[in-house]
C-alpha cells in the first residue's frame, strides 16, 4: 500500500466509528478534547504505515503518537483487524532501546513521515527544536 492509496483520516474514522470508546481513552491519555482524537489516530495509522513499509531497522513514535497507539492497541480485536486487513501482518509494540538509539530511531521516522506525508504536525510530533521520542521501538514481524 502506497501513501498516495492511504487515507488515515478515513481509516481513523472507521476504527472510532466501530470502538467509541477510544474517543475517551485517548482523550483522557492525551489530555486533549475529543474532537482531537480522530487526529490523533489518524497520526498512529501513518506512524503504522510507516512502521509496515520499513525494511531497516525499527522506528520509534512521538510521545503523544505513543500514547495514542497504547489506547488503539488495548482494543485487541480491532487492532488486530486493522493491521491484518491493512498490512498483511500484526504490527508489534516493543518499547526499549537506549535513549540514543531510540533518538535515532524517531529521526528516522520524522524523515520517512516528510517523504510520505509531508511536515508532521508539531501538536504529534514535536517542533525540529525539540524531538521527543517515547518509548521505542516499532517491529512488524
Amino acid at each position: 500500500m502506497t501513501s498516495s492509496r492511504f487515507d488515515s483520516e478515513q481509516l481513523s474514522r472507521e476504527v472510532l466509528d466501530a470502538n467509541e470508546i477510544l474517543f475517551s481513552k485517548i482523550s483522557s491519555a492525551l489530555d486533549c478534547d475529543k474532537t482531537e482524537v480522530p487526529t490523533a489516530l489518524s497520526e498512529v495509522i501513518r506512524f503504522l504505515f510507516l512502521a509496515n513499509q520499513n525494511r531497516e531497522g525499527m522506528l520509534t513514535p512521538s510521545v503523544r503518537v505513543d500514547l495514542a497507539w497504547h489506547e488503539f492497541i488495548l482494543c485487541t480485536r480491532t487492532y488486530d483487524d486493522f493491521c491484518q486487513r491493512l498490512f498483511g501482518k500484526f504490527i508489534h509494540h516493543s518499547p526499549g532501546g537506549s535513549e540514543a538509539k531510540n533518538h535515532q530511531q524517531f529521526m528516522k521516522t520524522l524523515s520517512s513521515y516528510e517523504t510520505e506525508f509531508g511536515m508532521p504536525d508539531i501538536k504529534y510530533w514535536g517542533s525540529t527544536l525539540k524531538r521527543v521520542a517515547n518509548c521505542g521501538e516499532c517491529e512488524t514481524f
